[in-house]
C-alpha cells in the first residue's frame, strides 16, 4: 500500500492532503500515521541502493467524535488548508531565515569578526524558538487538521 500526498486546488478551497492510517482515538483526539516516502521509495531496488527514504509522522487531529466511526487501522485522508501550510512554512523557515540574515547584517555594521557575526545569527534562533515554544498553544489553535474517511 502506498500512501501519498496530494495538493487539491479549486476555486472554493485549496487543500494539502495526506493519506494516513488511524493509530489511536482517545478523548476527541485522533492520532493518525502519515508515511512520507521519497519518490524512489517504491522502486524495487530501493532496499539495495539506500537512496530511498521514508519517514513516519504521527499527527493529532482534535475535535473528532466517536460518532464519526474511526477505529484503529482505518485508512483516512488528513488535510489542512493551503493557508495553514503557508503559515507553517513562514514560522518554521522564512522568519528564522530573515531573522538570522538580519542579525548577521546588523552585526556586520558593528564588527568585522565573522565568527561573532555567525554566532550572533545562529544565536538569535534560541530566543525565537523559545518564544515559539512558549506560545505553542496559541499557535496550535491556528494550525488545525481535518480528517475524512479514505475514498
Amino acid at each position: 500500500m502506498q500512501l501519498q500526498t496530494r495538493v487539491c486546488k479549486n476555486s472554493m478551497n485549496d487543500k494539502i492532503k495526506h493519506d494516513a492510517i488511524v493509530e489511536e482515538f482517545k478523548d476527541g483526539c485522533l492520532k493518525v500515521k502519515i508515511i512520507q516516502a521519497s519518490a524512489c521509495a517504491v522502486c524495487k531496488a530501493a532496499s539495495h541502493c539506500h537512496a530511498s527514504e521514508s519517514k513516519e509522522k504521527i499527527v493529532s487531529v482534535y475535535g473528532v467524535s466517536e460518532s464519526d466511526g474511526f477505529s484503529k487501522g482505518d485508512q483516512v485522508t488528513v488535510w489542512a488548508s493551503m493557508e495553514t501550510g503557508r503559515n507553517a512554512v513562514l514560522l518554521a523557515f522564512v522568519l528564522p531565515f530573515v531573522l538570522m540574515v538580519s542579525v548577521v547584517f546588523l552585526m556586520s555594521r558593528f564588527t568585522t569578526e565573522e565568527p561573532l557575526m555567525a554566532l550572533s545569527g545562529v544565536g538569535i534562533l534560541v530566543p525565537y524558538y523559545i518564544l515559539l515554544y512558549m506560545f505553542r498553544d496559541r499557535i496550535s489553535n491556528r494550525f488545525s487538521f481535518k480528517v475524512e474517511k479514505y475514498h
